[in-house]
């Protein structure tokens, strides 16, 4: 008797979490999470952003454009953040979405890895966790909230200062689909939007050239012409692929 009220009390919970969720459309990313000491850390921040974005919400980091054009009510806004669970064999973090007095309003299971590299083990806990909203069932249920038109303008795009592009802007427009690269022990891995690893990327002793891994098909990654490409060898062809790189 006690496990079915225990069953019936949990089933109420999550829906609970599931109505009022869909209460929001809007939701905050910090640029730092509490649980780490650096920005985008792991590049933890960008993969929740394109996550949520993935599962329907429109998630902002708290500096991009849209707030300077959209203030509105901050309590119409949820806000993430990811609990950094990990013991000593494994690595576990949940995601967390609270509103603007901090109530939880909903949180993912538990996601875990037992990677030994931490940037990849956090990749693999944070998608794990993520499937908890495939489940959710996420449907904006309110109204929106009108946007100010405004004229769309070129973004700038500026490379780490690691990178000697660094030194120039590169314009690119707002429809273009850009690929994360989060630091690893010696170079990048290159991540899409699920987030999914798509290419490993290694330090040379040349300034923005890199030994690269795309699914077995290895290369070279360099700047030409202010862009960044892929370049390989086909059946004895040279072959140069643009690729739209955010370190």
């Amino acid at each position: 008797m006690k496990k079915i009220m225990l069953s019936l009390i949990l089933l109420m919970s999550l829906a609970s979490f599931a109505q009022s969720v869909n209460d929001y459309q809007y939701v905050i990313v910090p640029k730092r999470f509490d649980s780490f000491k650096e920005d985008d850390k792991h590049g933890l921040n960008t993969s929740v952003k394109l996550l949520l974005q993935k599962y329907g919400f429109k998630a902002y980091f708290s500096d991009d454009a849209f707030f300077d054009n959209n203030v509105g009510n901050r309590c119409d806004f949820l806000t993430a953040d990811l609990f950094n669970e990990s013991g000593l064999f494994a690595t576990k973090v949940r995601v967390a979405l609270k509103d603007c007095k901090g109530n939880t309003v909903y949180q993912t299971e538990i996601g875990s890895s037992r990677e030994k590299q931490y940037s990849i083990a956090y990749s693999q806990a944070l998608r794990a966790a993520a499937k908890s909203f495939e489940t959710l069932n996420y449907n904006y249920s309110g109204v929106a909230i009108p946007q100010q038109t405004t004229e769309e303008k070129p973004v700038l795009r500026v490379i780490d200062s690691k990178i000697d592009a660094a030194k120039e802007a590169i314009p690119v427009t707002t429809s273009e689909v850009f690929f994360f690269a989060q630091p690893t022990a010696n170079g990048y891995q290159v991540i899409d939007n699920e987030p999914k690893v798509i290419m490993r990327l290694f330090n040379t002793s040349q300034k923005n050239v890199f030994m690269a891994d795309k699914n077995g098909v290895n290369g070279t990654v360099l700047i030409k012409e202010g862009k960044w490409v892929f370049e390989y060898y086909d059946n004895g062809k040279l072959v140069s692929e643009p690729i739209n790189l955010k370190f």
